[in-house]
């Protein structure tokens, strides 16, 4: 393993990764600190261009902009009161009073301290847990496969907002989706009206582009946003407001040590994401804050910035973990860092660490050097980021669907994809519309072959007895978090106040 991983530190430290790997995280930043750019638009945007690079350097480049994206959703946030992704909107409530007080750039730096220390322990727990976690993933056959699927579903069905039926409905349409094509088990076109063109199903980067940036794009349009709020922050009264001292570091570092651990919990289960890893870490700090601390909050308190960003970073690292270990993708940014993987020709899964261990350690380099990177990057450029929160989004949008185009019809050079591009757009646009969460389609599409194959070869093997979904002790205990899941999902929406 040692070996490996310094073979991976190798490859990542040459020039070339370095400067891909920059330009992730310099990319990500841009679109997350800009209201109404997210860095899951970055990823999908950049995913067609990394068709040409090798498997290391496409793969880290996206997480590198995933990585930027999630920190640089922090600094509109806090300068201008607005989160550039859903994942800061947690660090709005004291971060942007922090600036009103004039202590933005102190209030940005324990923000990118914090977000690069949970990265960092993150990705260490990644490492550590992931073969790990894939060893055991080995011993699975297709009924286990068969029931993990099932309950990575209704997980993510369940997480995916305030209406289960909606995520339950919007899962079933990825999964219809994922349908279309050529039966894998007899060779029959299915689902395709008898157009030759579908007969080989839909490719899953023109239908992230579309439902990703598109939809976003429309919508934006819709509301007519034509600025982001322009933050008129008063000058810090003295020079300590724009600074962060190592003291202040260390007194937050519990703060954010436990809201690490949170993030790696909630990065691990599928279907979460770095939001509910925000909040959550939040109000665990709130409730254990001292008295004079907790008053703090909500009016300018740096514990809340500290815990709420090192929340959502946390689970940047910690939801590669079931994509590397089962090939199950941990939320919706990692759904869509598969589009990279299978356009390299590569499975996630167990497998991937007896087919393409260099591939691995490879990308596990590249997430401690992309935290490194990303802190060097930042820190000098925090106030660049100012004015970039305050452009004009109206003014983007047109050379955002101009790259949307480029990107998909790059990808097999066939205006078909473009066509499937921009039939998502709409439909993404619609189920943003009516509250429909886009997570649970891409993913329910991405899932959706696994669990087939794995249903179908489980049949053949016992000749249609649905006994062998729970002939072995692990299908017992996936059935049974499946049903803890919906247990807890019915509950808790029950006490829902309406």
């Amino acid at each position: 393993m040692t070996e490996l991983l310094l073979d991976g530190f190798a490859q990542v430290l040459q020039w070339r990764n370095l400067i891909v790997l920059a330009l992730g995280i310099i990319l990500g930043m841009v679109m997350g600190a800009i209201p109404g750019l997210t860095s899951a638009m970055a990823i999908a945007l950049i995913i067609p261009f990394t068709y040409a690079l090798d498997p290391v350097t496409s793969i880290i480049m996206l997480l590198g902009a995933y990585k930027g994206g999630i920190y640089g959703g922090s600094i509109p946030a806090i300068l201008i009161g607005t989160p550039g992704t859903p994942a800061a909107a947690a660090t709005v409530a004291d971060g942007y009073h922090l600036a009103r007080q004039g202590k933005g750039g102190k209030a940005l730096k324990l923000a990118l301290a914090a977000s690069v220390t949970a990265d960092l322990l993150s990705d260490i727990v990644l490492i550590l847990v992931a073969i790990h976690l894939a060893r055991f993933a080995l011993m699975f056959g297709p009924p286990e496969f068969t029931v993990l699927m099932v309950f990575a579903l209704t997980t993510v069905a369940i997480s995916s907002g305030p209406s289960l039926t909606k995520g339950i409905i919007s899962a079933g349409l990825g999964m219809m989706i994922a349908l279309i094509g050529v039966d894998p088990m007899t060779g029959r076109e299915r689902l395709n009206f008898g157009s030759m063109t579908l007969a080989g199903g839909l490719e899953l980067v023109p239908l992230l582009i579309g439902l990703m940036a598109v939809s976003e794009v429309l919508v934006q349009v819709e509301s007519r946003l034509r600025a982001s709020r322009v933050a008129h922050l008063p000058p810090p009264s003295d020079p300590s407001d724009e600074r962060l001292s190592i003291w202040e570091y260390i007194r937050h570092l519990k703060t954010i040590l436990r809201s690490t651990f949170i993030g790696i919990i909630i990065g691990v289960i599928p279907g979460l994401g770095p939001t509910l890893g925000a909040y959550i870490s939040y109000n665990v700090a709130h409730s254990l804050a001292s008295p004079a601390e907790r008053r703090r909050f909500g009016k300018g308190s740096l514990t809340g910035v500290a815990a709420a960003e090192s929340g959502n970073n946390a689970v940047s690292g910690a939801n590669m973990i079931p994509l590397l270990g089962f090939g199950v993708p941990g939320d919706l940014l990692a759904a869509v860092i598969i589009g990279a993987f299978l356009l390299q020709g590569i499975a996630p899964g167990p497998r991937i660490f007896v087919e393409n261990p260099e591939v691995v350690y490879g990308i596990y380099a590249g997430l401690i050097v992309a935290n490194i990177l990303l802190f060097v990057i930042a820190m000098p450029t925090l106030r660049g980021f100012v004015r970039l929160a305050q452009v004009r989004t109206s003014l983007l949008f047109p050379v955002v669907v101009m790259f949307c185009i480029v990107g998909s019809y790059a990808f097999n050079q066939n205006m078909v994809d473009v066509y499937v591009m921009l039939i998502f757009g709409v439909v993404g646009y619609l189920m943003r519309k009516f509250g429909f969460p886009l997570s649970t389609l891409i993913i329910g599409f991405i899932v959706t072959p696994l669990l087939e194959r794995s249903f179908r070869q489980s049949l053949v093997v016992s000749r249609d007895n649905w006994e062998i979904f729970f002939n072995s002790p692990v299908t017992w205990v996936l059935w049974g978090f499946t049903a803890i899941s919906l247990v807890l999902a019915i509950v808790s929406r029950n006490r829902m106040p309406r």
